[in-house]
């Protein structure tokens, strides 16, 4: 294996966890390295949250860029990832080339295994490294990103932590994108237009003293809905999508000289991604940052199956459990999810769901064991077609045929 042929985006390979927050121990090892996706998966209150934490905390180390501590006393979190560098011959130093690069020189020959063996820990240092985490508040943004104040704003790892979250405000992104770069604000507008297909455009409102973005929705034909809508006014759930990758977008690019969105490469958490969403974007957000990020592994915690349809074949589902004598515990399932419907991703040990059959089911009806809604209404039309042909007549011809 050549160097080109290595993944072209960091990849957590493990993590061993003991005494955070209700964690006593845990150790998970031998995480494929091109693993596009990590879900947890496990009961409200069990760990997933203080998994995710743990396991920014490991990567950042004791403090977060901004100071703050992650792993308190009596703690230890030890993690291991590959990622990604240029070798330097000595000509063309590819040292300075985007931040999420490490770079050594060659001053001798390096075997493939050798290369995926040097990862990083908490004693190296690769200048503004970046991994964006999110915890469930993720709806407001701020005002306050000029590039000055960027290293005012809430530290990557805050969200996360804490409820009262304020992200970078990606409007301010796209202001000076269209003022003083239009490529990489028409980059950006793209990308929110795929992940959003009911978003017809993003303009710049300039008619007013203060300048305003203005987002237009349409309709599923393409008919616009409305106007032209301020942020405040749009739908929780576009709000949880824009604001979020707005600020992954407005971290990375500014820690990065790279031009191209889909270049970007880092590390991504994210607590709760069903978040405010509709099962169909559910879906359809998971597939769309695979393919409009294809640098980005993004590990994540859900509650729903239904994000798992839009993941790609190199995922891995983490079951966190959790018990009084053992604490947190965390499990890597072997189960391809692949061919499986949501109905059987929900009684698998993914989620563990025992009883599917609704409550204000009638005793006396039977459950519809079909796929789809479609087949539902299929089979209800023929059954009427079937009651409607059934007249006595033909009954007992059909018995006659039956009994030869």
């Amino acid at each position: 294996m050549n160097i080109s042929e290595i993944p072209p985006f960091f990849s957590l390979l493990s993590f061993e966890i003991q005494n955070f927050k209700g964690i006593k121990e845990v150790s998970v090892k031998g995480l494929p390295e091109n693993t596009r996706w990590i879900f947890l998966t496990g009961e409200n209150g069990f760990g997933k949250t203080s998994v995710l934490q743990a396991i920014a905390a490991g990567l950042y180390g004791s403090k977060d860029p901004n100071g703050n501590q992650l792993i308190p006393t009596g703690a230890k979190i030890s993690t291991s990832m590959r990622n990604v560098f240029f070798i330097s011959d000595g000509v063309h130093d590819h040292s300075k080339s985007t931040i999420n690069h490490f770079s050594i020189k060659r001053d001798r020959k390096f075997t493939p295994n050798e290369i995926f063996n040097i990862g990083l820990s908490n004693k190296m240092t690769l200048g503004p490294f970046t991994i964006p985490t999110y915890g469930s508040s993720r709806l407001q943004i701020s005002a306050r990103t000029t590039k000055e104040d960027i290293e005012k704003q809430s530290s990557p790892t805050y969200s996360l932590f804490n409820t009262d979250a304020v992200l970078l405000d990606i409007e301010q992104l796209l202001k000076d994108t269209k003022a003083y770069r239009p490529a990489d604000f028409e980059q950006i507008v793209a990308i929110f237009k795929e992940l959003l297909p009911n978003l017809a455009n993003i303009e710049i409102d300039a008619s007013q003293k203060n300048i305003q973005v203005k987002y237009y929705e349409k309709d599923d034909e393409g008919n616009l809905v409305n106007e032209g809508v301020t942020f405040t006014q749009l739908a929780a759930g576009y709000r949880n999508i824009i604001a979020m990758v707005g600020d992954m977008i407005y971290r990375l690019s500014t820690a990065s000289d790279e031009t191209k969105l889909s270049e970007l490469q880092a590390m991504v958490i994210i607590d709760e991604i069903e978040l405010h969403l509709h099962p169909k974007y559910q879906k359809l957000f998971v597939q769309k940052l695979t393919k409009l990020f294809p640098k980005i592994q993004f590990i994540a915690s859900t509650h729903s199956p239904i994000p798992l349809l839009g993941a790609p074949p190199e995922t891995v589902i983490l079951h966190v459990t959790r018990t009084e004598e053992r604490g947190i515990e965390v499990e890597k399932l072997d189960i391809d999810f692949s061919v499986l419907t949501p109905n059987a991703i929900l009684t698998s040990p993914i989620f563990g769901f025992q009883e599917l059959i609704p409550e204000s089911k009638p005793d006396s009806t039977m459950v519809r064991s079909e796929q789809t809604y479609q087949e539902v209404l299929f089979n209800e039309q023929l059954d009427k077609q079937i009651d409607e042909y059934l007249t006595e007549e033909n009954k007992q011809e059909l018995l006659n045929l039956l009994k030869k």
